[in-house]
């Protein structure tokens, strides 16, 4: 059975535009709990990728555009292609995350290393990935640790 990147993939993409402060930045993903954002330029195009990593480097971000810290160019990765090529994609670039875009190239979801592992654990057990994430996503770190279980 062949594993196409859409069905592994985050449908919902958050971006930020250009300008947008690495704080802000490191704001919205606390909040909607994800490590990358793309960056949209005023034509809505991305031109970047700004990650958690990238924002964990600089201490004082308040002030500073993501434009100056996204990785580019952005990699991307059709909806069609398997999640084989996905991940060999992920590994080659050493990078963390690919946009993916349909047959027009609009984006239509990220493969993140996190789907990826929720992908693998859903094929390790027996309860489906919606709720497996749901669940986990619910627990604290303090939870899980009592719980001594992270799948």
């Amino acid at each position: 059975m062949t594993t196409l990147a859409k069905k592994i993939m985050t449908k919902k993409v958050y971006t930020v535009p250009m300008g947008t402060s690495l704080f802000e930045a490191n704001e919205l993903m606390k909040e909607k709990r994800i490590r990358h954002l793309p960056v949209i330029d005023e034509l809505d195009d991305v031109v970047g990728v700004i990650s958690q990593r990238d924002l964990n480097a600089i201490p004082d971000s308040k002030n500073i555009p993501v434009e100056l810290m996204m990785t580019r160019p952005v990699e991307y990765i059709r909806e069609t292609e398997t999640l084989r090529h996905a991940v060999f994609a992920l590994l080659q670039k050493k990078i963390s995350s690919l946009l993916v875009t349909n047959e027009i190239d609009d984006v239509v979801g990220i493969i993140t290393t996190d789907d990826v592992l929720w992908f693998v654990a859903q094929m390790l057990s027996d309860e489906p990935v919606e709720n497996a994430k749901a669940h986990y996503n619910s627990l604290t770190v303090n939870e899980m640790l009592q719980r001594q279980t992270f799948i």
